[in-house]
């Protein structure tokens, strides 16, 4: 079960070539070459870093990776037959980026000591070649996975700068969240560390909700863009990380920022009650002033049937008869019906677009609000639905006075002969009725 551990953790070693190069060390531990597998373990551990430090150099053009790789390379030209460069190297990494704590440069200078002590005869020892013991080069193995192999190579923080200066290149290119979501993914989020994550996730959580200048109102779609999917990849981490600096993350501007704030907690509302309550009260403001934001300021009511109905009520109460496409964004509407599917109470959104159609102000309105509310759901509608449509058309000239109304409603009218028993379209005046034949 112990060795078995170990295999496991083998399998999330990052680099392939250092994958392939472990599988020896696993291989003479098995079979009891403990001496060879100490001695190779060394060797896989520096290849590893130096793998580490050459994608760094290739792919992010880190500086310090640079530096450091081109300082170890000086050092091997002067002096070829030495190999203190493999320690220079393990403690430049660890003074000069955040990937090596002290104890874990303590256990790998006991690494370094162990794989010495295996290949070389000591002349005044009764054993002339020192024997690693089984359970040394396991903790050896254990150590050097969770210090170095298993880890990431992205070693510092100053990917962000990076990272903020690539969205911006690709937000006109990468317009599908599947895109951009396997771009990241490949390039960025396999190669992050805990640490690195949430310090991206800090900053950029900054530069699209706090942060108001012409860079960030720029791209501030395609951040926030990326922050959702980089909260996506790991939802507790981020959470609690949140959680734990809610004032820092409780900065969110009154201005633009504000807005793509609320549709962000409107996908988690979970997090809208870790901020601090002077933030939380200008969210709920801001969010009950525009009908819009409201639609998804989820994290404002208990559950999203009780949300549907404080919509219905604002609608009837606030927008009688005033309702413009604009008011209520499309993309809204099908986020809100995801919603109450996944709760089973998708029948429920019926309600809400039904008071949407029959408050409109004027007739493009009701042109455009038929097509986005009625039409793609006329078909699911219940026989009170249709009841509550047809006595909402009744009630609202604009809505049956319009040159389409009569093509519009005809959809109308033939559900209501589906879903009502003993419909009689002759007993409303503002329905079209049937031709008759000549």
């Amino acid at each position: 079960m112990y060795e078995f551990s170990v295999e496991q953790a083998a399998n999330k070693i990052h680099d392939h070539k250092s994958r392939h190069y472990f599988s020896e060390v696993l291989n003479n531990y098995f079979n009891g070459n403990y001496r060879s597998s100490a001695v190779m373990l060394w060797t896989v551990v520096i290849c590893d870093l130096v793998y580490k430090l050459q994608y760094l150099k290739e792919i992010h053009n880190d500086a310090k990776a640079i530096a450091i790789l081109d300082e170890m390379l000086d050092f091997q030209i002067k002096n070829p037959a030495n190999p203190n460069w493999e320690m220079n190297l393990i403690k430049a990494i660890h003074t000069r980026t955040n990937l090596l704590e002290d104890h874990e440069l303590d256990g790998l200078e006991a690494i370094q000591k162990h794989r010495h002590l295996s290949p070389h005869p000591v002349l005044n020892k009764t054993d002339i070649l020192f024997t690693p013991s089984r359970e040394m080069v396991l903790a050896d193995i254990r150590l050097a996975l969770d210090a170095v192999l298993n880890k990431p190579p992205i070693l510092t923080k100053k990917v962000f700068d990076e990272l903020v200066e690539d969205l911006q290149n690709v937000k006109d290119l990468l317009v599908e969240h599947a895109q951009l979501k396997r771009y990241l993914q490949s390039k960025y989020l396999s190669n992050l560390n805990a640490e690195v994550s949430c310090h991206i996730f800090k900053s950029l959580w900054r530069i699209t909700f706090k942060t108001e200048d012409k860079r960030c109102d720029d791209n501030r779609e395609i951040n926030k863009r990326a922050l959702r999917i980089l909260f996506e990849s790991n939802r507790d981490l981020f959470t609690e990380h949140l959680k734990k600096d809610s004032q820092y993350f409780s900065q969110i501007s009154n201005n633009a920022p504000m807005r793509q704030a609320i549709f962000f907690l409107g996908d988690y509302p979970h997090l809208f009650e870790l901020l601090s309550e002077a933030t939380r009260e200008i969210i709920k403001v801001k969010s009950e002033s525009d009908i819009d934001l409201l639609t998804v300021s989820y994290f404002l009511s208990k559950n999203i049937s009780e949300h549907i109905q404080k919509l219905i009520s604002r609608i009837n109460t606030e927008y009688s008869h005033s309702l413009v496409g604009s008011n209520i964004d499309q993309l809204r509407i099908k986020d809100l019906r995801n919603h109450a599917k996944s709760a089973g109470i998708e029948d429920r959104v019926n309600n809400l677009l039904i008071t949407i159609y029959i408050n409109s102000k004027n007739f493009d309105s009701s042109d455009e609000l038929f097509s986005k509310c009625i039409k793609p759901y006329v078909d699911s509608f219940s026989g009170e639905d249709v009841q509550l449509l047809v006595n909402g058309i009744g009630k609202n000239p604009q809505t049956y006075w319009r040159s389409r109304a009569n093509s519009d409603h005809s959809l109308v009218v033939q559900r209501a002969k589906e879903v009502i028993p003993g419909f009689d379209v002759t007993e409303y005046e503002f329905l079209p009725k049937p031709t008759k034949p000549t």
